[in-house]
C-alpha cells in the first residue's frame, strides 16, 4: 500500500465535494467523512459502487457502509455493516489521528455488557412486581387512547411528571474508561436501587416516544469534559435526539474535535454552546492537522443564539490559558457561530490554513 501526496484540502473543500452528489438526508455522514479526510468519490459512469475515499491513503468506503457506521445509533440492529464501515483508513494514513473515538471491539464488548445489564434489569423488575394469578385472556379490539384527545401542552405536563427529572446543567460521563456507553454523572454516582421504570413511557408507542423525548432536551444543557464524550453522546441519542438537542457545554482542544463538531453541526435546533478551549487562541504556530480541522468544524456551526466561553481544568502548577472574552479569537468564534444558519462563513481557508 502506498501513501499518495495530494494538495492540502481544508475541511470546507472536502465537504464541498459531497454537495449535489449525496442527498441532504445524509448530511451527518458527509460531515463526518469530510472531518476524517474523505472526499466524495466520483467514479466513471460505468462504475457500480458509489462512496468516498481518503485524500491521503485513497481508502475507498461504499456509501451504504459509511451511512450505517456514521449516522445511526451506536447500538442499532445492523452491527455487522457498522463494523466494516468503521475502517475508513489504512494503517499508515495521517488522518488516523482524527479517528472516530470508537472501534468495533469496544462496541461488541459493550453490546455483550448491555445484554447482561438488560437481563439483570428485567429480572429485578419481575421480582419487584407483586405476584398475580394468571387470568384467562380474552381478545379485544384495541381501543384508541384518550390521552391524545388532550391538548399537547397538557400531555407534555403529564410526561414531565413521569419522566426522570434532568438538572438544567447535566454532565455526561462514561461507565468506565474503556466503555463507550454513557450516563449522566448523577446516575453514575447514585448508590442503591435504581428506579428503571420511569423511562418505560418511551416504549409505549412512537407518538408518545417522540413527544416525551422532547422533555429531556427542552431546557437542559448537556456538559462534556471532552469532545470524545460529546461525540459518543450524539451517536447514542441518534437522529431523533440530535433533532431535539438545544444546548451543550464542551471542553475542546482534543483529537476528537473534528468528528464531534462535524456531527454537532447537523443538529438543526441547536441554540447555544459554551466553549471551554484549553488555549487562548484558535490556531497555534505549526498546528497539527487535527487541530486545524477541529477549528474548521467548530466554525461551521451557525445560527446559534448564545455563545459563551468557560474556564478549563488545568494541571497543577500550570497557569490557565483558556480562550475567554478578552481574546480577539473569541469574537471571531461568536461572529461565525451566530451568523444566520446556512449563510457563508466570514473566514477563509488558504492551502488548508485559516486566514483571519
Amino acid at each position: 500500500m502506498t501513501i499518495t501526496t495530494l494538495p492540502t484540502l481544508s475541511y470546507i473543500d472536502r465537504l464541498t465535494t459531497f454537495a449535489d452528489c449525496w442527498p441532504p438526508s445524509l448530511e451527518p455522514t458527509t460531515r463526518q467523512l469530510a472531518a476524517t479526510g474523505h472526499i466524495c468519490d466520483r467514479p466513471p459512469l460505468e462504475a457500480l459502487e458509489e462512496g468516498s475515499h481518503c485524500i491521503t491513503c485513497n481508502k475507498f468506503v461504499k456509501r451504504e457502509d459509511s451511512v450505517s457506521a456514521l449516522q445511526s445509533s451506536l447500538f442499532g440492529s445492523n452491527q455487522e455493516s457498522c463494523y466494516q464501515g468503521l475502517k475508513l483508513h489504512h494503517a499508515a494514513c495521517t488522518f488516523l489521528q482524527n479517528r472516530i473515538p470508537i472501534d468495533a471491539q469496544s462496541i461488541e464488548s459493550d453490546l455483550r455488557g448491555g445484554q447482561a445489564l438488560s437481563a439483570i434489569r428485567n429480572l429485578w423488575e419481575r421480582r419487584s412486581k407483586p405476584q398475580q394469578h394468571l387470568q384467562p385472556t380474552t381478545h379485544r379490539h384495541p381501543q384508541p387512547s384518550t390521552l391524545f384527545s388532550l391538548p399537547t401542552e397538557l400531555r407534555l405536563q403529564i410526561y414531565s411528571q413521569i419522566m426522570p427529572s434532568m438538572d438544567r446543567l447535566t454532565p455526561i460521563t462514561t461507565l468506565s474508561k474503556q466503555s463507550i456507553r454513557i450516563v449522566t454523572e448523577m446516575g453514575f454516582s447514585k448508590t442503591g436501587p435504581r428506579d428503571m421504570t420511569k423511562i418505560n413511557l418511551l416504549s409505549t408507542c412512537r407518538a408518545v416516544h417522540e413527544e416525551a423525548l422532547d422533555i429531556l432536551f427542552t431546557n437542559t444543557t448537556y456538559k462534556f469534559e471532552s469532545t470524545k464524550l460529546l461525540y459518543l453522546f450524539l451517536r447514542h441519542i441518534g437522529e431523533h435526539g440530535r433533532a431535539l438537542l438545544k444546548y451543550v457545554d464542551v471542553a475542546c482542544g482534543d483529537r476528537e474535535d473534528p468528528i464531534a463538531f462535524s456531527l454537532l453541526a447537523s443538529c438543526p435546533k441547536l441554540k447555544g454552546i459554551t466553549i471551554r478551549l484549553r488555549r487562548p487562541v484558535l490556531i497555534l504556530p505549526g498546528s497539527p492537522l487535527w487541530l486545524l480541522d477541529g477549528v474548521a468544524c467548530l466554525l461551521e456551526l451557525s445560527g446559534l443564539e448564545k455563545v459563551t466561553f468557560g474556564e478549563c481544568k488545568v494541571r497543577e502548577g500550570k497557569l490557565p490559558k483558556y480562550l475567554d472574552e478578552s481574546k480577539a479569537d473569541a469574537a471571531i468564534v461568536r461572529r461565525e457561530l451566530t451568523r444566520p444558519k446556512g449563510s457563508p462563513g466570514g473566514v477563509r481557508w488558504v492551502d488548508g490554513h485559516l486566514d483571519i
